[in-house]
């Protein structure tokens, strides 16, 4: 019964996944700039140096991971997208 359905090939769409996958992590650092920018300290914040300070390394060890995992990604599907067949 699977015979009739045709397979859909990875390689023919691992260039625009690659592609999508460095988008997220572009997207992922514009987010981060946008709360590092949010959060730093102004004469006028309610926000102290020191809470801003914590805020930016909780919010990039998060940011990293995602990042790297999308980046390893990027890496797996380009080495898929130059396989013959």
């Amino acid at each position: 019964m699977n015979a009739s359905v045709p397979q859909m090939s990875v390689r023919k769409y691992a260039k625009l996944a690659a592609l999508g996958a460095v988008g997220v992590s572009l997207g992922i650092v514009a987010l981060y700039l946008v709360i590092a920018l949010g959060s730093r300290h102004t004469a006028t914040s309610g926000i102290d140096s020191t809470e801003a300070v914590v805020t930016w390394i909780a919010a990039a060890i998060p940011c990293a991971a995602i990042i790297a995992a999308h980046l390893a990604y990027v890496k797996i599907l380009l080495e898929e997208s130059k396989k013959a067949g």
